[in-house]
């Protein structure tokens, strides 16, 4: 059998290569897209991820290609850092008699899969107590635009991934913006639902509180939003049961409301987001 590393390594690393959706030869493309976007493209690649986010957080909203292009490389450089043991707000779960994988994972708010991909674990049954079981408490919301197709992972007012949608099926698209939360993770093998525990190699599916399902089969009927497979594997590790999901169908009044809660908190300066600080540049020897 496959550990759950490699299987899921697979599943989450591969995406980051962002399918050459935003790749260097684009560049000619765009004379007059920000020269921030090209400077953060070279210090990722020289490491320094943590000052590449700095450049791209004021492109985070934007719309077009600058705001897709700033997205796709803040993915390429957050999404490492939430699903691995990079991650600093990582603690040490230890196992009481009686867990099983399912309840820890609930008591740690760390989806079960992103609990076995942080500790190697291949079959989720056998726990010892004791055992000291590494853990990220996932607390980041979803927003899923529907006139742009596209899904972005935040954790407060910080991106963390975003991802293209493929197809809406049976998803009203006017309307007003509303909110709803994950229900629950589905397990498909064949394209047939299974039980919760299944194998890590099984694709995964979001499971809404209002009925719509997140997921990569096309076979799928009713209110469905497809994705790429692959992407929503790791999709599945970025969020938590219950974590808040909002569907926006009008960008404007949605980013309005955004600026209208961000009046109303006091001033404090720039938030500092959940993995690095960003309200001021790292310094030029750090190395991420």
């Amino acid at each position: 059998m496959k550990s759950t590393c490699s299987i899921l390594s697979a599943a989450v690393f591969c995406s980051l290569l962002l399918d050459g959706r935003a790749g260097a030869e684009n560049y000619s493309l765009w004379p007059r897209r920000p020269a921030e976007l090209q400077q953060a493209r070279m210090l990722m690649a020289e490491g320094k991820g943590s000052e590449a986010i700095y450049l791209l957080r004021p492109y985070w909203r934007a719309k077009g290609v600058t705001g897709q292009e700033a997205r796709l490389l803040t993915a390429h450089v957050n999404v490492p850092r939430y699903l691995t043991r990079n991650h600093p707000g990582i603690t040490i779960y230890t196992v009481r008699r009686g867990d099983t994988m399912p309840r820890v994972a609930r008591n740690s708010a760390c989806p079960q899969d992103l609990v076995m991909l942080l500790n190697g674990i291949v079959e989720p049954s056998n726990l010892k107590v004791g055992q000291k079981l590494a853990v990220v408490p996932m607390k980041q919301h979803l927003e899923i635009h529907l006139p742009s197709k596209e899904l972005c992972v935040w954790d407060e007012d910080s991106l963390v991934a975003t991802y293209r949608i493929e197809a809406l099926d049976g998803v009203p698209l006017r309307g007003g913006n509303t909110d709803t939360c994950v229900k629950s993770r589905e397990v498909y093998q064949g394209g047939s639902r299974v039980r919760a525990g299944a194998s890590a190699s099984s694709d995964r599916a979001l499971l809404l509180e209002n009925g719509l399902l997140i997921t990569g089969d096309k076979q799928m009927r009713g209110q469905v939003i497809l994705m790429n497979q692959r992407d929503l594997n790791e999709l599945v590790l970025l969020v938590g049961e219950k974590a808040p999901v909002f569907l926006v169908r009008d960008e404007k009044k949605f980013l309005d409301g955004l600026e209208a809660g961000a009046a109303q908190q006091p001033s404090t300066g720039d938030k500092t987001p959940a993995v690095k600080p960003t309200s001021a540049p790292p310094a030029s020897t750090s190395s991420d």
